[in-house]
């Protein structure tokens, strides 16, 4: 693409000037918040207006400039302040990356430049009741013809994440039995209802709430339709999964940092009197050492694998990247997200052994990092991942191979179903022949 990314970008100094202030403030916050069910609305307006929804965009298109590593540690350090922020951002950040690399150079500039304009892009993608990603109960079809062509959407979506905020909703359709479109749809449209309706423990102001598209009219140039079982080389799982990882690791961050408060607050040690401050005792000492090194090795493992995604990404600029690429970075990622998940879990459990009874009173609210911990753990199911990866080392098994394993199986339900539908309709017709000619023969 010739909006490079690797040169001329904003540098780290830059950044921490430009972002610090403002999560420092979206951290004061973030207890209040999280009490009062408030949406962060005022937050993600903050963040707009500094600009961090253009970060990763070219210098040339209006943007920012920055680099993958520089982005996740900027990524990082606002989830330290409120993991719920990094995760509603998560569709936008996505969907950035995808045009980065789009092929087609004037849907990349006119995206790139209305990104960089303030324009942030919501996520609807998954539904519940369908047993397969490839089977969409939302569909899109062609409306009108000549100057009054477009495409009508129409379903329901769960899980849209930061839709609530969003200016675009991107979404997945069905389109025939073959193939599906990729939509993008102004949040305000006309048919478009956004609702908070997301009841997790955890993470609970991100807006992950139900998406309702009801015959939403869409212009042609925002449909983008692919066949199913198409498997382009891409960085976008990785990219996802890695989003969910620095948010777990600013998770541990903000847990190792609220936790030192918490101890050096604390005036008497009624267990271990020999030291008559628990910032003193040896005991205390450990678990904060420990868990600070949990924090430090998770922060390191997920930057470790965003580096392995910088490389997969310049190759990609360079016209350069190969399949064997692609599945390499979706193994970082996902041999990553073993490690990273259970250091979080642990340490967000731990860190209760430094106070007794008194660390699990609500003022302190320390119970909303295992929460959302755990909630961001659920996402793209561990045992899959580690399957995956475990088929790799030992069988040779890509990923893109257990892609292709998805959809070959949607196919044989489908090819199942329709059978058995057949012959029940078989049984039907000849239950029904054989009421007939028992009714005529009386």
């Amino acid at each position: 693409m010739s909006g490079d990314t690797l040169n001329g970008g904003i540098t780290d100094a830059e950044l921490d000037e430009r972002f610090g202030p403002v999560f420092e403030k979206i951290a004061l916050g973030a207890i209040d918040r999280e009490a009062d069910h408030r949406l962060p609305y005022d937050e993600v307006k903050a963040l707009r207006t500094a600009g961090f929804g253009r970060v990763r965009v070219p210098v040339e298109f209006g943007g920012l400039g920055a680099t993958l590593p520089q982005f996740f540690r900027l990524l990082i350090a606002l989830a330290e302040a409120d993991s719920n922020l990094p995760q509603l951002w998560r569709g936008h950040i996505g969907f950035v990356e995808s045009r980065l690399v789009h092929e087609d150079p004037e849907v990349q500039e006119r995206w790139l430049r209305r990104i960089s304009e303030g324009a942030v892009v919501g996520n609807a993608q998954s539904e519940q009741g369908n047993s397969s990603f490839w089977e969409s109960a939302t569909t899109v079809h062609a409306v009108g013809s000549g100057d009054d062509a477009g495409w009508s959407l129409s379903g329901k979506k769960f899980y849209s994440t930061g839709s609530l905020f969003a200016d675009w909703i991107q979404t997945t359709a069905t389109l025939g039995a073959e193939h599906s479109a990729n939509v993008l749809v102004p949040a305000n449209a006309p048919g478009v209802r956004r609702i908070d309706d997301w009841d997790g423990f955890g993470q609970r102001l991100t807006g992950s709430g139900t998406t309702i598209f009801d015959d939403v009219r869409t212009p042609p140039e925002d449909v983008e339709v692919y066949p199913n079982g198409f498997f382009p080389g891409t960085t976008l799982h990785a990219v996802f999964q890695l989003i969910h990882l620095a948010t777990l690791s600013g998770v541990a961050r903000a847990s190792v940092r609220d936790i030192i408060a918490f101890v050096n607050q604390r005036g008497r040690n009624l267990t271990n009197p020999q030291y008559p401050k628990p910032r003193l005792d040896p005991q205390i000492q450990q678990v904060v050492g420990r868990v600070r090194s949990k924090s430090f090795a998770a922060q390191a493992t997920t930057l470790a694998a965003v580096d392995e995604l910088d490389r997969v990404h310049r190759a990609q600029l360079a016209h350069e990247a190969t399949p064997e690429l692609f599945d390499a970075v979706d193994l970082a990622a996902f041999t990553a997200q073993t490690a990273v998940v259970e250091l979080v879990l642990d340490l967000t459990t731990e860190i209760f052994e430094v106070g007794g009874a008194s660390a699990v009173t609500s003022r302190f609210r320390l119970d909303r990092y295992w929460r959302n911990a755990r909630t961001l753990a659920s996402h793209n199911p561990l045992i899959y991942r580690q399957t995956i990866v475990g088929d790799a080392a030992l069988n040779g098994t890509s990923p893109s191979e257990w892609i292709s394993r998805t959809w070959q199986a949607t196919q044989a339900n489908r090819t199942n179903r329709a059978t058995e539908a057949g012959q029940v309709n078989q049984v039907t017709e000849a239950d029904q022949a054989s009421r007939a000619s028992r009714a005529s023969s009386r």
